[in-house]
């Protein structure tokens, strides 16, 4: 406990006595080392306390207060969902798509189903490949809201691309608005 209090203290500035007397027990983890928990210490302090030991924190978590982030940040920190896997946006936008392909307006319709390259180590995966009925293949990309990035990216594939590239966009509760991005080159 000492030479591991002597450690703590010398990157905090603290004694070693200060250390051992604020931190308590030892707990001992495979993944990360040492880490040292007070019994009585809040979840906000063993992450400071980790913080010390020069940990970074848990995937998901945040490192700084919610109230100096921007609300595009916030939005932005909640993280991807894993490949595959939609959200709520482009879970009701694919209900639509189940609609129409019973009605015979689509013939098929896929979530992320190819990777278009834009460049070196740049590549697009739009949300929906769709076929509709004439036979002709079309990308939707379905947002909450369109960022710059995101409608530049968008751009640069349906530039690159001969397909019809559709940018999709939550138009109130119930409604959807729609933007052909499609490069008028082909």
């Amino acid at each position: 406990m000492q030479t591991l209090a002597r450690g703590i203290a010398a990157q905090t500035g603290q004694t070693p006595e200060q250390v051992a007397a604020a931190w308590g027990t030892v707990e001992y983890s495979n993944s990360s080392g040492v880490q040292l928990v007070a019994p009585h210490m809040a979840a906000g302090a063993k992450h400071r306390a980790n913080a010390a030991l020069g940990e970074k924190p848990a995937p998901g978590k945040r490192e700084t207060p919610r109230g100096e982030l921007t609300p595009v940040q916030r939005v932005q920190q909640l993280g991807r969902l894993g490949t595959g896997r939609m959200n709520k946006t482009e879970a009701a936008y694919e209900q639509l798509l189940a609609a129409r392909l019973h009605l015979g307006e689509i013939l098929f319709y896929r979530f992320e189903a190819h990777k278009l390259r834009l460049g070196d180590n740049t590549f697009y995966t739009p949300d929906f490949t769709v076929i509709v009925a004439d036979g002709s293949t079309e990308y939707h990309e379905v947002k909450g809201y369109w960022t710059d990035k995101a409608r530049a990216k968008t751009k640069a594939a349906a530039a690159q691309h001969p397909y019809r590239f559709i940018a999709i966009k939550r138009a109130g509760r119930h409604g959807w608005s729609f933007e052909d991005l499609t490069s008028r080159s082909w």
